[in-house]
């Protein structure tokens, strides 16, 4: 990133875009545009009740919060590219959604009331599935754990894994560029897209959904599309990788005493197992007794709580890797089991505990996957998305906590991440006991965290995206010509500026 320090802009605290509402003809023409919509959806498919609709106007964390005039569900291709002529042809502001498990604002309108946000929940379609090919092509709407299982169900693995797969969606994932826990071994969404189908502003689609696994034929539209957050055009449909299913797996949660000894540890793990680490998540103490405060049936496997608890695992494709051998060993954990008693010796691990069976497994996997969750029960937090190298982890880290507790003494840092890839959560939420001061100065820890940020020249976002949050961080941050660029694209895609008005950049910039 270019230029980061000196240029980053304050982050204000993220509150609900305060528009006042239109009034008066403009709600005449969107009674009028309601009825049109009937002419290529189903009455069922488009919602204008404030209480059907409320579900999709806030977001996950509950801190965005809009107002749209309809929300509709087209159920092919065919009625989002009629959607998408007749808002371009009456100027309606177009809002994609997903899951709606964003966490940025990305996927919520602003209060004019100007909006009807696109839903794709109903394009649920598996359009193709091949073994030789080692792809499938899905519609936008896809739930990211249904995808899981009718994979696996064919003896393959989409290796794409979130904390909201459960109702997050394969289009969300693509607009965003979801990270998750298994980048680290099978990169982005971005990284496991073959092709995309997209529909235009005016109703053009664009064909780009060959499973092709090398295509030079000019620009590589697709990626424009990936991480654009609905933007520049909608996401209907994509092809996307399939890996040969794990068979074996061992997973661990050891205790460490810094960030560095953590990103040792990773090393050397990925090279003990043949570069077969899948996830490698780092969580701290403060952490860790929030998330069994406010989950007390998760079992804490390691007394007393290390200053830091990394989560590991490796997987092998391999059947016999999980079955005992000669000597009665299973491979896989005889892998793991070796690598833990080196970092014992080296004095890089305090405490472990290994996973016997998928029980203990998932058990295990609770405590990260529950670590939202937690920190949204426990407190209003400062959520940050940050990316930076591995050796600077460490560096980030300290100058981040010392830059917030200036700020807020009492604060405590919940941040937890996925190592292998640098991203971390830095996350913070008031003092045990609840703080009068927390609203007021959420937005100068904000600005603690990403001043820390700009000293290692890190990114503001590493898979959540810029919604409507960042945008304003964004124009800080990023090298001025990218951000020409980009808003050069977006004027060529969008000039009237109608699709996700507000989120990542717009036109006026």
């Amino acid at each position: 990133m270019i230029g980061l320090c000196g240029r980053l802009r304050s982050a204000p605290d993220p509150l609900p875009n305060d528009r006042t509402p239109v009034e008066g003809k403009f709600m005449d023409d969107m009674a009028t545009m309601i009825g049109g919509l009937s002419g290529f959806l189903d009455d069922k498919d488009i919602v204008t009740d404030r209480d059907d609709m409320a579900p999709f106007l806030t977001d996950w964390r509950g801190i965005f919060t809009g107002s749209a005039q309809a929300i509709v569900f087209p159920r092919s291709t065919e009625q989002v590219s009629a959607l998408m002529a007749y808002a371009q042809t009456h100027n309606i502001n177009i809002v994609p959604q997903g899951g709606n498990t964003g966490l940025v604002g990305g996927a919520i309108p602003d209060n004019t009331g100007s909006s009807v946000i696109l839903s794709l929940s109903r394009m649920t379609a598996i359009r193709d599935f091949s073994e030789a090919n080692n792809s499938m092509t899905v519609e936008a709407g896809c739930i990211l754990q249904e995808l899981h299982a009718y994979a696996e169900e064919r003896g393959l693995y989409f290796p794409l894994n979130l904390a909201a797969k459960g109702s997050c969606t394969i289009g969300g994932n693509l607009a965003t560029n979801a990270g998750g826990v298994n980048v680290v071994r099978y990169g982005n969404t971005r990284d496991l897209c073959l092709g995309l189908e997209v529909v235009l502003l005016g109703g053009r689609v664009m064909n780009l959904l060959t499973p092709l696994r090398k295509d030079n034929t000019g620009y590589d539209l697709k990626n424009l599309f990936i991480g654009s957050e609905g933007t520049l055009g909608i996401i209907t449909a994509a092809s996307m990788k399939l890996f040969a299913l794990p068979k074996a797996r061992s997973t661990a949660l050891v205790g460490v005493p810094d960030i560095e000894t953590a990103v040792t540890l990773l090393g050397k793990l990925q090279a003990a197992s043949g570069d077969s680490v899948e996830a490698f998540e780092l969580m701290p103490a403060t952490l860790l007794k929030v998330v069994f405060k406010q989950f007390p049936d998760i079992p804490c496997p390691l007394t007393p709580l290390p200053e830091f608890m990394v989560l590991m695992e490796i997987a092998s494709t391999n059947a016999s890797d999980g079955q005992p051998n000669e000597t009665g060993q299973i491979p896989i954990a005889e892998t793991m089991e070796a690598f833990l008693a080196d970092g014992f010796e080296a004095g890089q691990i305090s405490d472990a505990t290994l996973a016997r069976n998928d029980i203990q497994r998932q058990q295990l996997w609770d405590i990260r996957e529950h670590s939202p969750e937690a920190t949204k029960r426990e407190s209003t937090p400062v959520n940050t998305d940050v990316s930076v190298t591995r050796s600077q982890l460490q560096t980030f880290y300290d100058l981040a906590e010392k830059e917030v507790h200036k700020i807020h003494p009492t604060a405590r840092v919940c941040a937890y991440g996925h190592l292998g890839d640098g991203n971390l959560h830095f996350n913070l939420i008031e003092a045990d006991g609840g703080d009068p001061e927390w609203s007021e100065k959420r937005g100068a820890l904000f600005e603690a965290i990403y001043r820390a940020l700009a000293m290692v020249d890190g990114s503001i976002s590493a898979e959540h995206g810029i919604g409507q949050m960042k945008v304003e961080q964004l124009k800080g941050v990023k090298d001025p010509v990218a951000l020409d660029v980009m808003t050069t694209i977006k004027a060529l895609f969008d000039p009237t500026g109608i699709l996700n008005p507000g989120k990542v950049i717009t036109t006026q910039d």
